[in-house]
């Protein structure tokens, strides 16, 4: 097996398990989402964080593919604690037990949802980092203008752990998944 393999099996254990993890909170809030119509921001939330977890591998995937080489450090810092962190934000992705739960969804969210939006944002800024400090010098690559619309997601996430209401809250993932996933399509139709 090459050094990508053995790398590979660790990353993809991990992400996995965040993976699942969100998955299983997905699936509670559509099975027993009583209100899901006025906390719709939340479903939202859970499927982008979904959707960043498939991306990562898709990047750890492209940028190592190729590796013969990787220092112990750089795979600590790179490729496994954002693993970890993704883990990490799947686990504290503020959606309760609905099935046996008084606590509205939206109640519980705004409750808990600081852990979410500050791991979200070391997420990113862990990111951005590992990519301008290693990835992008070795591979001999600079972020494009568009790929740099991403230095306000942190930003954005940061202003989650302020906000206090839901409504705010809708308008602040509307805000994310507009810059997120516009740029992830756009850039991904470029290449």
């Amino acid at each position: 097996m090459s050094l990508f393999e053995y790398i590979a099996i660790l990353v993809s254990l991990v992400l996995g398990l965040a993976i699942s993890n969100t998955l299983i909170k997905i699936s509670f809030l559509l099975q027993f989402g009583r209100h899901l119509s006025q906390s719709w921001h939340v479903l939202m939330w859970s499927l982008l964080v979904l959707f960043s977890s498939v991306a990562s591998f898709f990047n750890f995937w492209t940028m190592y593919s190729s590796t013969t080489d990787i220092s112990i450090a750089e795979f600590t810092l790179a490729p496994f604690f954002t693993v970890i962190l993704f883990f990490l934000l799947s686990s504290f992705l503020p959606i309760n037990d609905l099935e046996n739960s008084e606590i509205l969804l939206e109640d519980y969210f705004l409750k808990h949802k600081n852990a979410f939006f500050l791991c979200f944002s070391l997420l990113w800024l862990q990111m951005f980092t590992v990519g301008h400090l290693i990835i992008l010098p070795r591979l001999g690559l600079e972020f494009s203008l568009l790929q740099k619309s991403q230095y306000l997601l942190p930003l954005i996430l940061a202003a989650g752990i302020k906000l206090n209401n839901t409504e705010q809250h809708k308008k602040l993932v509307g805000l994310y998944a507009v810059i997120y996933v516009f740029q992830e399509f756009i850039a991904t139709s470029i290449e």
